[in-house]
């Protein structure tokens, strides 16, 4: 009863450091705006919007689950953030609760659990998922992956089908969330190896026993890691082997040190310098990983949860070796991807710690679990406020990585959103000069100086932008942004050729762009290119279908061409969409008495 007791502190304790978030965080710029405000699909809780979130990734990653959650609570609440906020609190609460208890099924004492709880709950490295609505997702899978954890844990004590069964479900709705957790489970088929603790039934060899209980979880994880490679392309593309392992060995360490020193935390950590076998870095970080090998390998017998808690840590931790490169800079690591992994790495910790503390007296024990705690809990707080909003999360990336240009940039942003037009333009400029590729900095440069009334200017800074991209280099969002830009200005100033030239550009690079391929529909539509503007806008729909105004210029190019039926059938659309959009009656009627003479 102590013990349930001082769980329920240690909740209490982390929503007091979490509830100032909940009501006065807003949304920040990354990803936030990606994935809620302005993603249509998650914009009402309705069988189409479910549908296209199971049919798309994010733009890499595989979460319908996940933003089945984010349309839920646009339903009740729209888009206030506090919800978001709030839910992403309870997930994390949740998760604190499921890790005593699994810790408890892993044999382990009421105080190691609730060490590994605290340490769970309340370590800065935790204060980016909580505090970032985006990063649901690793909440969510988190959660999910601990309760069918415990329930095959409870399936391994009490031999209860149900809960082998639902553990298997909560498996793939946790993969259905991110698959980032797809090896997680398959540490308890690793801590039976550590401990030899294989068991007979029904006649059946250990081994083989075990297999049969993990084929469903097998199963599963190579269909949604199937499914998750897909989002991955780039990633696999533009990194060797080599670099890829380097990055994992810094990784790996970086998130160990960051256990045990929680400084300079923040949402960007770029690897500036190149990736090289040589580099004193790398060397340092292949001998870390090489001794960890070496304690969890000695230590296997005598100390089986050292040796588990590192596993389990490396488990949870590795997925993330698919996210270092992202539109052409390297991060080797981000706190939210070790949200679980802090599990493993405490386990281990607390094996060897525990023992130590019962050599000291109560009083000095309780001493330094209150130092601690104090330290922990101020940390994350101050932690989870450099979340409160855009220009407070840039500010704190700059402090650490001052010459980081998308930092800057993304500040610059949210500078202009908040009314600091030269200060943002000043941010812009820094940005570009720091790295002239950076081409979201040429582009938000252009932007600030059309709304000023300057087009030249403005397209000048799109002109550099677009030059500066390096050669070979994959065709990025920011990229085919500045194309439409520029053809946007040279509609503007009568050029037309240059205009269809600067847009055909953008759909050339990224035939997948449906704003590509609208913009270039627009513009040769109203050019009188209309066999042009026909395949552009019908492109557009394959990747948009629920766009009515696309829908409708579609229909209106197809009469002008004579497509009459084809007309007809796509104005019936919108009307079954939409009984009130526009003029759609009307065209329809006039063309169906065409059709008819």
């Amino acid at each position: 009863m102590t013990s349930r007791r001082i769980l329920i502190g240690i909740l209490a304790l982390t929503a007091a450091v979490y509830l100032p978030g909940v009501f006065l965080h807003d949304f920040v710029s990354l990803d936030d705006l990606l994935l809620i405000v302005q993603n249509d699909k998650v914009h009402g809780l309705n069988p189409r919007n479910i549908f296209q979130v199971f049919r798309s990734y994010d733009p890499e990653l595989y979460v319908p689950l996940t933003l089945m959650t984010y349309q839920m609570e646009y339903t009740l609440t729209g888009l206030h953030p506090y919800l978001y906020h709030f839910d992403n609190l309870l997930l994390h609460l949740g998760s604190i609760t499921l890790v005593f208890f699994v810790m408890k099924r892993l044999k382990l004492s009421d105080g190691a659990a609730l060490f590994i709880a605290t340490l769970f709950a309340l370590h800065p490295l935790q204060a980016e998922a909580v505090s970032w609505a985006a990063a649901r997702k690793d909440l969510l899978s988190g959660f999910l992956v601990l309760l069918s954890v415990l329930l095959f844990l409870r399936y391994r004590d009490t031999g209860s089908k149900r809960s082998y069964g639902w553990s298997i479900a909560i498996y793939v709705l946790a993969l259905l969330s991110k698959v980032s957790i797809i090896l997680i489970p398959f540490s308890i088929l690793l801590l039976d190896l550590i401990r030899r603790d294989f068991r007979f039934r029904k006649g059946l060899p250990a081994g083989r026993q075990a297999l049969i209980e993990f084929m469903p979880f097998g199963i599963a994880a190579v269909f949604f890691g199937i499914i998750a490679m897909f989002g991955k392309t780039l990633q696999l593309k533009e990194l060797t082997l080599m670099e890829q392992f380097l990055l994992s060995c810094k990784g790996l360490g970086f998130y160990l040190w960051k256990f045990f020193a929680p400084t300079g935390l923040t949402v960007y950590q770029p690897q500036f310098s190149p990736v090289t076998i040589a580099a004193p870095e790398s060397i340092i970080a292949i001998v870390m990983v090489l001794a960890l090998i070496v304690a969890a390998w000695t230590a296997r017998k005598r100390f089986p949860h050292f040796a588990f808690g590192l596993a389990l840590y490396t488990l949870a931790v590795a997925p993330s070796f698919m996210n270092f490169w992202k539109k052409g800079t390297l991060y080797f690591a981000s706190d939210r991807y070790v949200y679980i992994g802090i599990i493993g790495i405490a386990l281990a910790a607390v094996t060897i710690v525990l023992p130590l503390l019962d050599r000291i007296s109560t009083r000095m024990r309780a001493i330094i679990g209150t130092i601690l705690l104090v330290i922990m809990t101020g940390t994350s707080f101050a932690q989870a406020m450099t979340w409160s909003d855009s220009a407070a999360l840039y500010t704190r990336a700059l402090k650490l990585h001052p010459d980081f240009s998308v930092a800057m940039n993304n500040l610059g942003a949210a500078q202009y959103q908040n009314g600091k037009k030269e200060e943002a333009l000043a941010t812009y400029e820094r940005a570009r000069a720091t790295d002239p590729t950076l081409t979201s900095a040429s582009v938000n440069i252009a932007l600030y100086w059309r709304k000023e009334g300057d087009p030249q200017r403005a397209m000048e800074a799109i002109q550099a932008g677009l030059q500066a991209i390096p050669e070979g280099r994959p065709a990025f969002d920011e990229e085919i942004k500045a194309w439409n830009i520029l053809g946007l200005l040279y509609d503007e100033r009568g050029m037309h050729e240059e205009a269809l030239t600067a847009y055909r550009k953008a759909v050339e690079r990224a035939p997948e762009s449906a704003d590509a391929h609208y913009n270039l529909g627009v513009t040769t539509q109203k050019y009188g290119l209309l066999p042009e503007a026909r395949d552009h806008f019908a492109e557009y729909l394959t990747i948009k279908p629920r766009d009515l105004e696309a829908r409708y210029r579609l229909a209106a190019v197809q009469a002008e061409l004579g497509m009459l039926p084809d007309a007809a059938k796509n104005l019936q659309i919108i009307l079954y969409e939409d009984p009130e959009y526009e003029n759609a009656q009307q065209h329809l009627e006039r063309i169906t008495k065409m059709m008819e003479q």
